[in-house]
Order: structure tokens, then C-alpha cells, then sequence
């Protein structure tokens, strides 16, 4: 029996509900895929690198093109299979959202969040320099996901840094990280890639789909 899939949010865990909005064709809530999954869709609250709900979300769902979601569903089921779930810290992103991120990158007075998320840059705008906050995003396009394991109760592995840090440690074949770490990272890897993800050098939890279905299209529509 799988176990039902959970929200997160302020340390929180609750039953996913049901969604009650009608998404554009070619997308699903990945709840809807996967029984387990666990979702901890920081842009849809404050424990984010911003320190602000994002635009755009206005709901702590997990939405992806159906062919991502299949083939995320697949992975599951082998993590499953090994004692482990995902987590979601984020799935298709509105374009709106990446905006967001820019205009955030050019406030050098803000820096709320630095010491958790990017203690490494001075200056922000050298997160969108070198690559970190991207002007044109995958997730735009529905099929990347940002994601963890956790053990069948929901405690996250331990990756060596958390979700959407800014730096070389997050780095697949990072130095500085346990061989823990670097396994858990390695267990990830293996498995998304076996089903046909491509993992992103610089965060060790960004993964898309090869094959996306719209790969030249970047949608808008918000997640609620």
C-alpha cells in the first residue's frame, strides 16, 4: 500500500486536497501521478532564496507535462522499491516567476535570505552571471523538477546542502561534501537519468526531461 502523498509547509505535514483548477493540455498535478509523492513547494512561501511568495503561485502544487510526470512516476517507483520517496521543492515554474527572480537579482539592498541561500556572492546579479538564476528557465517549459529522497517517512536524505543553495558544494562531484552525501547525490542521478532525465552540474536537485514535449515554449499560467 502506498503511503498518501503529504504537503510540507512550516514544518507541517498534511494530506495533498484535491485541485479544483483545470490545467492547459499536455499538464497534470503530479500528485495525480504519484500516490507518495511529498510536496515542499518553496516558491509558494516564504522559506525561499527571495524570502517572499513568488508570482505566479498561488498554490503549493506540483505541476508537470504528462510525459515528465510518467516518466517521474517510473523513477518513484524504483526509489519506492529501494525504501525511498520524492520530495518536490518545485515542478513547472510560470514565466512570470522567473521574472520575479531577475528583478530580485537587481535589489542589492535586499539580502534577507543571503546567509542561508548564497553566502558565497557579495553581489547578486552574479547569480544570474553564472547561471544560478536563469532568464529563460526549463521549468518554464513544464518538464524540469527540482527534487530530494526522502526515507518512507518522509525525512529527507542528507545532499550535503539544501535545496536552491548557491554555490560550488551544491556542484554534482562537489568537494567539501561526506561520501553520504555524495551517494545520495549519485542514488539520484542514477535513477533520474536512467529514465531519461539530465541532471544540471551546478544544483545536484535540478533535473529535466530529455525529449520535452515543448521545448521551444515557455508558459504563464499560474499554479493553483
Amino acid at each position: 500500500m502506498l503511503l498518501m502523498g503529504m504537503f510540507v509547509a512550516a514544518g507541517l505535514a498534511e494530506e495533498i486536497p484535491a485541485p479544483a483548477h483545470e490545467l492547459p493540455k499536455g499538464f497534470c498535478y503530479v500528485h495525480e501521478v504519484i500516490d507518495d509523492v511529498i510536496l515542499d513547494i518553496r516558491y509558494a512561501g516564504t522559506h525561499n532564496f527571495v524570502g517572499d511568495v513568488i508570482d505566479g503561485y498561488e498554490a503549493p502544487y506540483a505541476i508537470m507535462t504528462v510525459e515528465a510526470a510518467e516518466a517521474l512516476r517510473k523513477a518513484a517507483d524504483e526509489f519506492r522499491e529501494m525504501g525511498y520517496r520524492i520530495m518536490i521543492f518545485d515542478a513547472y515554474r510560470p514565466q512570470r516567476a522567473v521574472k520575479h527572480f531577475v528583478r530580485w537579482a537587481y535589489d542589492e539592498d535586499d539580502k534577507r535570505m543571503q546567509e542561508e541561500f548564497y553566502p558565497e556572492f557579495k553581489k547578486k546579479i552574479l547569480m544570474v552571471d553564472q547561471g544560478y538564476i536563469a532568464r529563460n528557465s526549463s521549468h518554464c517549459r513544464g518538464s524540469a523538477i527540482d527534487l530530494t529522497l526522502t526515507d518512507m517517512d518522509g525525512n529527507p536524505l542528507d545532499m550535503g546542502t539544501g535545496f536552491d543553495y548557491f554555490g560550488k558544494r551544491a556542484w554534482h562531484g562537489a568537494k567539501g561534501v561526506t561520501a553520504e552525501q555524495a551517494e545520495n547525490r549519485a542514488l539520484l542521478r542514477r535513477v533520474m537519468e536512467k529514465h531519461g532525465f539530465r541532471f544540471f552540474e551546478k544544483e545536484w536537485w535540478h533535473y529535466k526531461l530529455l525529449g520535452e514535449p515543448f521545448p521551444d515554449k515557455a508558459f504563464d499560467f499560474p499554479v493553483k
